[in-house]
């Protein structure tokens, strides 16, 4: 009865987890909130499981105790009346011959009686457990189906929620404004290998111009913290003015991952690069020990010396073609 209570329960969960026909959609905290009960709900079907698993198989042990039980009685009751078949007159004659009165012949009859009578209780005693044991386990494969439909129906709920809050961050990623953040009609037409002829309105460098476009463009689709692209020395497309650096803090690169808003900001940008990466030309991008090309798609990266700086965890990187 408490298996079916708690399954009860849990199907009620879901079922109040089902989004309205006529409801507005839910913004991403109500979604994050949904898919935290929907996980609860989860690990609460997933204990039923393996709770009606258990004793459905204490029940099969102790059936199988049950039966050896019953087959050794059975056994030894054969044998007891076998004996009584064969042996009991003489016993009889034995126990008359022997009595010195009336009592202790009556005694001894009674004796056999008794030993008769208390095998074959032992055996029914035996018997009326298997039965009971045997109709209970037959009741509780339905709980034990039961409790697995429940988990997988949580699962399935779990799953939709996951999908959806996916969905959902997928469409926020795409950035601010009507147009989901996308580059400006047609995007940049200008071929690769350009040189760093235009100034860097981050630095006193140069940068591309298709560089320029796409800080241009990062711009007007709403990012707007704190911005590096061009620095003289070293290797990369920096100096040569075909990347720039994102801050995830609007006041500029921190010593410590990005986290909360920041983290949240940094997500969003490195997936509006991955969106917008055919009309800005972007060569690659690196973000949060992630790194992203065209050609290989998301794989997982690590900086020099693990640093927030190296390692991409307080800033995002994009560079151009």
């Amino acid at each position: 009865m408490r298996n079916k209570i708690l399954t009860a329960a849990v199907l009620a969960l879901l079922i109040a987890l089902l989004p309205a026909p006529a409801a507005a959609e839910p913004d991403e905290e109500t979604l994050e909130a949904d898919l935290a009960e929907a996980i609860t709900a989860v690990n609460d079907a997933q204990e039923q499981v393996d709770a009606a698993d258990a004793r459905a198989a204490e029940l099969a042990e102790q059936i199988e105790a049950t039966e050896a039980l019953f087959d050794e009685l059975s056994t030894d009751l054969n044998e007891y009346a076998l004996y009584l078949y064969t042996e009991g007159d003489l016993q009889t004659t034995n126990a008359i011959l022997s009595s010195r009165n009336s009592r202790d012949l009556v005694d001894a009859l009674t004796y056999t009686g008794f030993l008769a009578e208390e095998r074959a209780a032992l055996l029914a005693d035996a018997g009326a457990l298997l039965a009971q044991l045997e109709a209970e386990q037959a009741a509780h494969a339905d709980q034990v189906e039961d409790a697995a439909e429940a988990l997988k129906a949580a699962e399935k709920a779990q799953e939709d929620l996951e999908e959806e809050l996916e969905e959902l961050r997928a469409e926020l990623a795409a950035g601010p404004g009507s147009d989901g953040g996308a580059p400006a009609a047609g995007g940049y037409n200008g071929s690769g290998g350009e040189g760093c002829t235009e100034s860097d309105p981050t630095t006193s460098g140069c940068l591309t111009p298709r560089t320029l476009h796409v800080y241009n463009e990062t711009k007007a689709a709403g990012f707007s913290h704190y911005v590096s692209c061009y620095r003289s020395g070293g290797g990369g497309e920096h100096p040569l003015g075909r990347a720039c650096d994102w801050a995830a803090n609007p006041s500029g690169f921190q010593d410590a991952d990005a986290s909360g808003s920041d983290k949240d900001y940094g997500d969003r940008l490195a997936a509006w690069y991955v969106n917008n990466a055919s009309a800005l030309g972007v060569e690659y991008v690196i973000w949060y020990r992630q790194f992203w090309s065209p050609g290989s798609g998301w794989r997982s990266y690590s900086g020099a010396n693990g640093t927030p700086a190296a390692d991409h965890t307080n800033h995002v990187h994009v560079s151009v073609r």
